[in-house]
């Protein structure tokens, strides 16, 4: 069978959905699929969809993208996850040849008609008509890269008191709100007037602007320790005690490898963060970056509420959410 991979990264889009196909990818290898990805994206985000066994076609420009979509075709099955999608991309698809199209969670769902909808996230609104003949939803099919899984530890970390707490700020590879900065300073300045011993460890994403990249070298307070666009992220997790993070793809990472998440529900992603604080997975921050620092620092000094926030979360965060996924994506498919 012929699977085709629509997805795209940088910008707003973040590598969320470039890690996610990258995570998906070798379990339909796994079942057989000849599977090629077709990617919009700057080449620089090359190595957060690297997979063996796929032809993965990197593109930077929108339209030619495209044409290339349309000249793979016709294929058995179409994975799509891009959040710009429409009625009108879902019938040229049908019309080029896919013989079934599956959408990976996205928030045009509701504008999208295929034959099956992830939605890998723990909702799915009540307000919202899908277009989709099936749709399967939920946490359990939240797909975390193979990489960061073998990382798993035996059970998720405790916060010893007295003890510096190593906190990583990580806003997507991207960081939209550009949040990090003055996260950073909040926290800096708040952590000494509270007296609360904090080691912060900051992501400088793959799609951060060159000149973002050096300005923040050059002005970030002293003590903070740089991860400087990391090809995958699970090392600097299961050496941070907590994480940080605007709900998506990392997030999931961070409940994977046993550490408790602080979300901030930044545009597109408040939805999801204020669904898995509902659910005690992780919790939710103000968006304003001072009243952020704030709950974060509190919650650290008194650590209980977040501790059993991650055991959740790392109990439902398992290895086997993309073999679930693939199994769901070919079903009916030959």
């Amino acid at each position: 069978m012929r699977v085709l991979v629509w997805t795209m990264g940088g910008g707003d889009a973040g590598i969320g959905h470039l890690t996610r196909c990258q995570a998906l990818v070798p379990a339909l290898l796994a079942r057989g699929a000849k599977v090629q990805v077709i990617v919009q994206a700057e080449l620089s985000l090359a190595p957060f969809i690297e997979a063996e066994g796929a032809g993965i076609q990197l593109i930077p420009d929108a339209g030619a993208t495209l044409s290339v979509l349309k000249a793979a075709m016709p294929c058995d099955l179409l994975i799509c996850d891009r959040p710009d999608l429409s009625v009108a991309d879902s019938e040229a698809y049908y019309a080029a040849g896919a013989g079934r199209i599956a959408l990976l969670a996205s928030s045009r769902i509701g504008y999208f008609p295929c034959d099956l909808a992830i939605i890998d996230d723990p909702l799915l609104a009540d307000s919202e008509m899908p277009l989709a003949r099936r749709i399967e939803v939920g946490a359990h099919l939240h797909m975390v890269r193979q990489d960061v899984l073998a990382l798993r530890p035996a059970a998720p970390v405790r916060l010893e008191p007295g003890k510096p707490v190593k906190l990583l700020i990580a806003l997507s590879g991207t960081d939209p709100g550009a949040l990090t900065e003055p996260l950073v300073a909040a926290l800096s300045r708040q952590a000494v007037d509270t007296g609360l011993p904090l080691q912060l460890r900051v992501l400088i994403g793959a799609g951060w602007p060159a000149g973002r990249r050096a300005d923040f070298r050059e002005k970030a307070p002293q003590g903070i320790e740089i991860v400087e666009a990391p090809r995958a992220l699970g090392e600097a997790i299961r050496a941070s005690d907590a994480i940080v993070t605007l709900g998506g793809r990392t997030t999931y990472e961070a409940f994977a490898l046993g550490r408790p998440a602080f979300c901030i529900p930044w545009d597109s992603t408040a939805r999801y963060v204020f669904a898995l604080d509902e659910q005690k997975l992780a919790l939710a921050l103000d968006p304003d970056p001072q009243n952020a620092a704030r709950a974060i620092l509190v919650a650290l000094d008194s650590p209980a509420d977040i501790e059993a926030r991650a055991a959740r979360a790392f109990a439902l965060a398992d290895a086997g959410a993309a073999e679930r996924v693939a199994a769901l994506c070919l079903e009916g498919v030959t």
